[in-house]
């Protein structure tokens, strides 16, 4: 049977080969690829019986994918390799290595590969720039290969006339016998790889003023339009570090809120006359539940924050809060570190705002006391000293 095997891929006819090591690595890597091919079908069965609807495992396009690949894996390998004809579709197997596209979902799920994604995100959004950028290149690099090509390539006159500067004849024209071959050396030349002793030595050794030319050319190119691309990379890396880092705090924002409203909700539990209102006892009762200490450690919030805010809330000190007002202060306060100072100012500044006019109505009634306290002084002096000295105050007035 292994002898058999060992003939596929031979145009189907059946011999006995002299080369037995050969054939032995037939068999060692057809043995290798049946395992290959059992994991992947092993791997198929496992993952649509993980599925608790397992007749949506074929809603994935994915899935599908896989089931005709591992299907087109195991005919070559079991059915046409056993007559002869193996390999043929073996080619469209490799296909299934496409799926390593699917681990880039994975690698934004990961902080230990953050770096790895913002790189692959920088280099993503700048592919847009750098087309501008090659485009300009080309632009460049051809209309230069134009000008090498008839000042180097074609003058005979001055390149044919014996050897270069180390005593070698060099061959100009295989630099720049042609537009495309004048290009391409002028690439060489961006690259900064041999450009001195290869190519431009010999140029200026004949004609001096090209140097001119080719410093030029390296400072726009090599010095300019690269680290350009070098700026356009970081620029669009940072950028799309600005945008994840943004995303996370929104989406930790959302959790942190989502995280109020549910302890909001577990606090209004302790409310048993549904008043509304909350007193700093209940708060602390509720703060020996595990789940509640579990939800003010999720929001970044220390139980002595919570005391704190609950004392700036409670103005009147009546020792109750409304529990609207406490939910409002604690979305605040969760809202990021920027937001959080804001928010404080805020509820200290509502608090300062309510005990000025607390105090401003208390002062309101001592003006009221004073006058009140005028008029009966006033009252007592026009009727009391009169009725005791028989004096009318009022007519000494006059």
């Amino acid at each position: 049977m292994l002898w058999l095997i060992s003939q596929r891929g031979k145009g189907g006819k059946i011999h006995h080969s002299q080369d037995f090591e050969t054939d032995a690595n037939s068999i060692i890597w057809f043995i290798f690829e049946s395992l290959f091919v059992i994991l992947f079908i092993i791997e198929l069965v496992i993952r649509w019986a993980s599925l608790k609807r397992r007749s949506t495992f074929f809603h994935d396009g994915w899935n599908i994918c896989d089931v005709i690949l591992v299907l087109a894996s195991g005919v070559d390998c079991f059915v046409l390799s056993l007559i002869g004809i193996g390999g043929q579709i073996r080619f469209f197997t490799v296909i299934r290595a496409l799926r390593v596209i699917r681990f880039v979902r994975l690698v934004r799920m990961f902080s230990a590969f953050r770096e790895l994604w913002l790189l692959v995100g920088g280099l993503t959004n700048s592919v847009k720039a750098l087309s501008w950028v090659g485009l300009v290149v080309f632009m460049l690099i051809y209309v230069c290969g134009i000008i090498c090509t008839a000042e180097i390539g074609q003058n005979d006159e001055t390149y044919a006339i014996g050897p270069s500067y180390n005593g070698e004849v060099w061959p100009y024209k295989q630099y720049f016998g042609t537009v495309f071959r004048s290009m391409f050396t002028l690439l060489q030349v961006l690259t900064l790889d041999g450009w001195c002793d290869d190519i431009v030595r010999h140029v200026v050794y004949r004609q001096p003023v090209m140097g001119v030319f080719f410093i030029c050319f390296i400072l726009l190119t090599s010095f300019g339009l690269m680290n350009v691309v070098v700026g356009i990379i970081v620029e669009n890396t940072l950028a799309a570090a600005q945008v994840v880092d943004k995303r996370k705090e929104e989406k930790l924002a959302r959790h942190r809120k989502e995280t109020v409203q549910q302890l909001v909700a577990i606090l209004s539990r302790s409310d048993s006359k549904r008043s509304g209102l909350i007193s700093l006892e209940e708060l602390r009762a509720a703060n020996q539940s595990v789940i509640v200490q579990k939800k003010f450690e999720s929001i970044g919030l220390q139980f002595e924050e919570v005391e704190h805010v609950f004392t700036l809330l409670d103005v009147d000190r009546s020792g109750k809060i409304e529990l609207l007002r406490f939910e409002n202060a604690c979305r605040e306060l969760v809202g990021g570190g920027k937001r959080r100072d804001i928010a404080q100012v805020e509820v200290n500044m509502g608090t300062l705002a309510n005990r000025l006019d607390k105090l401003d109505n208390k002062f309101g009634l001592i003006e009221r006391e004073v006058a009140t306290i005028a008029a009966m002084t006033e009252e007592f002096v026009h009727n009391t000293v009169r009725h005791l000295t028989g004096h009318d105050p009022t007519l000494a007035k006059r």
